[in-house]
């Protein structure tokens, strides 16, 4: 009996199965939609709306401040009393709040200290901190018209003292003149970036869960080795004239056949429901999904041969693949990441495997960009294999 015989007849086995089927495709592609949903399709963040309170409708500083973000579609601010903000923000109805001081008038030109506060709602961080950056910028421009209305009101008082309303006039003046010198300033610091197009979290996602559920389905495949040593069918195929390489070279070719199509059926289902665009050369996707076939059979084979009995394969495997997938950025954006975390990222499969499809995705690297991976990944399949042949061999 040869080993392909072995190979196609695991390979059957596993295709008849309705729970592998599941886990292979439906599992990961689920994922990858719902992920795609909650975010949107893509890496922006809707239309952040706040409210202002402590607004005044006869005071031109405060008027300003009600315009905050106005500047753009992006902002909408609304203005509120401070109790009605405070149970906004509180109840999550608006994710932040900018609270005005009273007299911010009388405030900004007479110099006095004052705060502006932002309430923000936790559940909300990220579009809490753009309204907190918008009321800094904010602040920052009226500190310039305050530091403005005081130097000319003490060189105007030498002359001629102004009365209180003539002071509210000009300063609404000065600070208008800071705040269009500071939104439109002479000079300025511009930084370009490359052009890029936005990145969709569903080809973030997409591959990252691939190679992870991927995992999964090779250690169901794997445990194969124990199911069939405990049901006594090994023993009866070990009365026949096969060699023990020939058996665990037969349930590798099995695990790869099978590896080998789940992630081209990820690659081909992922395209046609997202619209994923694995960049513009077929056959270095093609050269990475085998590559990634061969380095997750072998990790499998060899969690297989490291255990003795298939629920220990089952339960060491599981813990093994959950570790390295979160290790290697396939639960979460591993380059969010310090820097000493990436680097041990570096040591785990779903990293470089991940790496890979992701130059493939969003640079289109072509086969020369994925050749570092490529090897990563061969290496380690071969290193994986060896141990296991070894340890299956001698078992």
């Amino acid at each position: 009996m040869r080993a392909h015989y072995i190979g196609w007849k695991d390979l059957r086995i596993r295709l008849r199965d309705r729970n592998t089927l599941v886990l292979m495709l439906l599992l990961p592609v689920a994922l990858t939609a719902i992920i795609g949903f909650a975010f949107g399709g893509d890496s922006g963040i809707s239309t952040v709306e706040f409210l202002v309170a402590g607004t005044e409708e006869d005071d031109l500083i405060s008027q300003a401040a009600a315009g905050l973000g106005s500047g753009s579609e992006m902002f909408q601010a609304e203005p509120a009393t401070e109790s009605a903000a405070r149970e906004a923000v509180a109840a999550g109805e608006k994710p932040a709040a900018v609270i005005l001081p009273e007299d911010l008038t009388e405030t900004v030109i007479e110099g006095r200290r004052a705060e502006v506060v932002v309430l923000s709602d936790p559940a909300s961080r990220i579009k809490s901190g753009i309204v907190r950056e918008l009321a800094e910028r904010f602040v920052a421009r009226l500190n310039a018209g305050s530091i403005l209305s005081r130097g000319v009101f003490e060189t105007l008082a030498e002359e001629r003292g102004l009365s209180e309303a003539e002071q509210r006039r000009l300063g609404g003046f000065l600070f208008g003149w800071a705040r269009d010198a500071l939104e439109e300033p002479r000079l300025t610091v511009e930084q370009r970036q490359a052009e890029r197009q936005e990145i969709d979290v569903r080809a973030y996602f997409a591959p990252s869960f691939a190679v992870m559920f991927l995992l999964f389905t090779m250690l169901t495949s794997a445990k194969t080795i124990h199911e069939e040593r405990e049901a006594g069918t090994y023993s009866r195929l070990m009365t026949a004239p096969v060699a023990r390489t020939t058996f665990v070279g037969g349930k590798l070719l099995g695990s790869y056949l099978l590896a080998s199509i789940q992630i081209l059926l990820l690659v081909l289902l992922s395209s046609l429901l997202f619209g994923i665009r694995w960049g513009s050369s077929p056959i270095a996707v093609v050269a990475m999904s085998l590559a990634t076939a061969a380095g997750a059979s072998s990790l499998a084979l060899l969690i297989a041969s490291l255990t003795r009995t298939s629920r220990q394969t089952d339960n060491v495997g599981t813990a093994f693949v959950l570790i390295m997938s979160l290790l290697g950025g396939s639960m979460w954006p591993i380059e969010q990441a310090p820097e000493g975390f990436r680097s041990a990222a570096r040591f785990t499969f779903n990293y470089w495997a991940h790496s890979g499809f992701k130059e493939l995705v969003f640079n289109d690297a072509g086969l020369a960009g994925i050749w570092q991976e490529l090897v990563v990944i061969l290496g380690m399949s071969a290193v994986a294999f060896v141990l296991a042949a070894t340890l299956l061999v001698r078992r």
